[in-house]
């Protein structure tokens, strides 16, 4: 009994390791390759969602120094007018600044956009306000904004 040796001869398959080798380094390539781009878009979304966050948190701070403005703790007074803010987006009297700017870390390159509305009622026993703030934050690459809107009376 012989083996047909001629058929499956080693001299016949050389390259063979050579072709899966290959095969086995383009696809590592292209799994590195489609790995890298997911990696890259999550980062960009992790980005976005922090930017947004101090946006809100931006807007927020512009929500309460409005307030403060309206209805000040160290006076018994209530505002009946929004003081200092824009109405109907026309200044009025500029001591609340129509864009605050953060200088605090976590807000800095963040600015607020602040507006006052104010209505009272047909007797005038109660003003209603509406604020509303937009926070920006972020770079030349990135940049978000949120709005928040509050009405309030006294």
């Amino acid at each position: 009994m012989s083996l047909n040796t001629g058929v499956y001869s080693a001299s016949l398959q050389k390259g063979s390791a050579l072709v899966i080798a290959v095969f086995i380094s383009v696809v590592m390539l292209l799994l590195v390759a489609a790995l890298s781009k997911l990696l890259i878009a999550s980062s960009e979304g992790v980005s976005y969602e922090v930017q947004g966050t101090r946006s809100f948190f931006a807007a927020q701070s512009g929500i309460e120094y409005a307030l403060t403005e309206l209805f000040p703790l160290a006076s018994a007074t209530v505002a009946t007018s929004c003081p200092g803010t824009l109405q109907n987006g026309e200044a009025v009297n500029l001591t609340l600044p129509p864009t605050i700017s953060f200088n605090t870390a976590g807000l800095q390159s963040c600015t607020a956009h602040v507006s006052c509305r104010e209505r009272s009622n047909t007797a005038g026993e109660v003003t209603h306000f509406w604020l509303i703030s937009t926070g920006q934050c972020g770079t030349d690459e990135v940049q978000t904004s949120r709005t928040i809107q509050m009405e309030v009376w006294q």
